[in-house]
């Protein structure tokens, strides 16, 4: 299961400072002869700066952080390498356009760093006011998505910003550390775009430079505004300064993680009319309430109380860890709801003991920080339908590397098995038709054509648009 989430997380503003080994590691994957100015939004406590070769300190550098104590050690630091250039304070966020036009506009721009390795999440949780505003003045695709999104990382929010901040410049280039799974975000977003001269990632040891357990990066990419050329590969190396990589990329409009080993698993892409309509399992932030686990006692909730609500209310619940384990299920759901109409009517009526533990927490179920429950009945759950009854399902879990697919069959009283929102499941009414299409999705060419098309360093990894993509024979 992915770990990135906690990367960064003992400091607010996911600040790994980069160490000078690694940074003169980084110089040694560039080329800055023809570069006219070199650009560093989180210049922290100067780690590029102190190991910039002499090609590099010829440059003039803009460098900006948004804590005092490194900007004032890294203008030391500037002074003391004899590089002309500024380190002002001011959030990457913060920066205009206009405010650099006259030092990047017709030149070529070199931007380097390491940002911040955490989530948009993570630093709200503590409060720290170091956010992209949401705003787009140049259109990019990637930017509106990600502003839109309740969570996403802070270094690609920052990328994409540098990519409108300096877009004066005659040719862009970007060489920044970053999770591999905002890497290939980004490669998502801008190759196959127009003025995409080339990309690469270049694998490190987070654990051994960060102690972080995690996936990352270099990622390069070279922007040349106004050239028609398009790219739509990036060469992936598993380590700095390797000669040997693979390629990800676009084919025939669509994103490929590995384009080689795609090339023996192709004929399992679904054609856009052929694909499966995979379900997310049930969503109602209220795990401590609903998910209920049985004692020699008698049924419990989070808080340890012990529950009285009608029996044939209750369907097994699978969650991530139990899919990818293979066990059975260890949690109990109360099913009141089967539609996105609300509970089901006359609920008083027919569970009478379900709907009293409902109420006596209301409170908490009024609290739900999201907003997809504002203005919905009370007790709304969200991933459900006429699918969340079928009696057979075949599921996985979104968050684990290796693709694991579940054939899940009624309880011993016939109730429905259910997955939580974490899952992906495909309903049946038949255990037959179930078990083929288990057979299929369990097979070695699903598990290839899944390793060569999912980011499995993303926190993500397979989700309703990969999974999408299997096509299935006509017999399962």
């Amino acid at each position: 299961m992915k770990s990135s989430e906690a990367v960064g997380v003992g400091d607010p503003y996911g600040d790994f400072q980069t160490p000078p080994a690694l940074a003169e590691e980084v110089w040694g994957a560039l080329d800055v002869d023809d570069v006219d100015v070199m650009v560093e939004p989180t210049v922290g406590l100067g780690a590029f700066v102190r190991t910039a070769p002499a090609a590099a300190r010829s440059k003039r550098w803009l460098a900006w952080d948004v804590n005092a104590e490194y900007v004032e050690t890294s203008r030391t630091l500037l002074a003391a390498q004899g590089i002309a250039g500024s380190v002002d304070r001011m959030n990457v966020f913060d920066l205009d356009p206009g405010a650099v036009r006259e030092e990047v506009a017709g030149k070529v721009v070199l931007a380097l760093g390491n940002p911040p390795w955490v989530t948009n999440s993570v630093q709200g949780r503590m409060e720290v006011r170091n956010l992209p505003a949401k705003r787009n003045r140049f259109g990019l695709k990637g930017f509106d998505a990600l502003t839109g999104k309740a969570n996403f990382d802070i270094a690609e929010a920052i990328l994409l910003n540098l990519i409108e901040v300096l877009g004066s410049a005659r040719e862009l280039r970007l060489a920044f550390l970053v999770k591999r799974s905002v890497a290939m975000k980004m490669a998502r977003d801008l190759l196959g775009q127009p003025g995409v001269a080339g990309a690469k990632f270049f694998g490190i040891d987070a654990r051994r430079w960060f102690g972080a357990a995690v996936e990352a990066g270099l990622f390069i990419v070279r922007l040349t505004p106004g050239d028609p050329a398009v790219e739509s590969t990036i060469d992936v190396y598993p380590t700095l300064g390797g000669s040997r990589s693979t390629s990800a990329g676009y084919l025939d409009g669509v994103f490929v993680e590995d384009l080689d080993a795609y090339a023996s698993a192709a004929h399992l892409e679904a054609g856009p009319d052929d694909r499966l309509v995979w379900r997310q399992g049930l969503k109602h932030d209220l795990s401590k309430v609903l998910e209920l686990r049985r004692t020699a006692d008698g049924l419990v909730n989070g808080f340890g109380e012990a529950v009285d609500i009608e029996e044939e209310a209750l369907s097994p619940l699978y969650k991530s860890s139990d899919l990818a384990a293979g066990r059975s299920p260890r949690r109990w759901f109360p099913l009141y709801q089967t539609d996105l109409s609300g509970p089901v009517p006359h609920l008083e009526e027919e569970w009478p003991k379900l709907a009293a533990y409902l109420q006596s927490h209301r409170v908490r179920f009024d609290a739900r920080k999201s907003r997809i429950y504002r203005g919905k009945p009370a007790f709304m759950l969200f991933g459900v339908g006429e699918y969340t009854t079928a009696p057979f399902k075949v599921a996985i879990s979104g968050f684990y590397d290796d693709p694991t697919f579940r054939l899940l069959e009624p309880g011993a009283d016939g109730a429905p098995p259910l997955v939580d929102d974490t899952c992906y499941l495909l309903p049946f009414w038949s255990r037959e038709e179930a078990a083929q299409m288990h057979s299929h999705l369990q097979s070695e060419e699903v598990g290839a054509f899944l390793a060569a098309v999912a980011d499995r360093t993303a926190k993500r990894p397979y989700t309703k648009a990969v999974l999408g993509r299997i096509s299935v024979p006509a017999a399962a």
